[in-house]
């Protein structure tokens, strides 16, 4: 009887120890999950920040620029010749030791149309394919035929106008994408250089055609586009060149000077 009633009281002193061992056990765990809590599956994903415009060159010792579109482009006006071609390479020497390689095939005159039909023809396809940074100047000759219209025929000529540049100016980036996914392409803004003697209804006008194409440019994850009409409008009288209507060579080194600035930090980490 006496070993019967021992073995009751090991057994339940061996429960007890037992019992407080589990617990014991227990608040262990909830002190550690407490110090290393998992990630609730509500909790908010962390943002990443947005990826900024980087150029990955692809050439080793040279950086190669290329222009396209219209006499803007092409540099016509400038009184010394150097137009884009000469200020933004000199601009560009600062911010790198590589050979700057300048391709220009800006023409006179060119609309949006025949800049889609100069890339669509191919001939282009292996300067584009090479190039870091491709320039565009186009729209100018789009927009100029209307400017003589009463108010009323201009605005009606602006809409179809507009409809048609950036439907070919949506098929130029395309064209431009396809064939460089990686360069930066910058789209400069217009202006007018008949500011003095234009309409409230002429700047209106202006400012949509430039809202729009900006909107456009930045819808591609490499496209910058340059205002030009804030720069010009005050100095007429100091940029435009004797033709009335194209930048002189202050002109053209402000304008480089503006576009150099905005690419200078993406030219110095090549």
């Amino acid at each position: 009887m006496l070993k019967k009633s021992m073995w009751y009281s090991i057994l339940t002193i061996a429960c007890v120890g037992f019992i407080v061992l589990a617990i014991g056990f227990y608040q262990a765990i909830i002190i550690t999950t407490a110090a290393n809590p998992q990630p609730s599956a509500k909790a908010e994903t962390p943002q990443t920040s947005p990826v900024s415009t980087k150029l990955s060159s692809q050439n080793a010792n040279s950086f190669k620029l290329l222009i396209l579109g219209d006499s803007i482009a092409k540099g016509t006006g400038d009184e010394k010749g150097k137009g884009f071609s000469g200020y933004l390479t000199e601009s560009f020497k600062n911010v790198t030791s590589k050979e700057i390689i300048v391709n220009n095939a800006g023409i006179d005159g060119l609309e949006s149309l025949g800049l889609l039909e100069q890339l669509q023809n191919k001939s282009l396809d292996k300067t584009i394919s090479e190039s870091d940074i491709i320039l565009v100047s186009i729209g100018g000759n789009d927009i100029r035929s209307i400017l003589s219209l009463n108010d009323l025929a201009k605005e009606d000529q602006f809409k179809v106008r507009m409809a048609s540049y950036l439907g070919n100016l949506k098929q130029t980036m395309k064209v431009l994408r396809t064939t460089n996914p990686n360069s930066i392409v910058i789209i400069l803004g217009l202006y007018n250089p008949y500011e003095k003697v234009s309409s409230a209804e002429d700047t209106k006008l202006l400012n949509t055609w430039n809202y729009n194409t900006q909107l456009l440019v930045e819808q591609d994850g490499k496209g910058i586009f340059i205002p030009t009409h804030d720069l010009l409008k005050f100095n007429l009288g100091r940029y435009i060149a004797k033709d009335g209507m194209h930048p002189n060579s202050a002109g053209y080194q402000a304008l480089s000077n503006r576009i150099s600035k905005s690419v200078e930090p993406i030219i110095s980490g090549l």
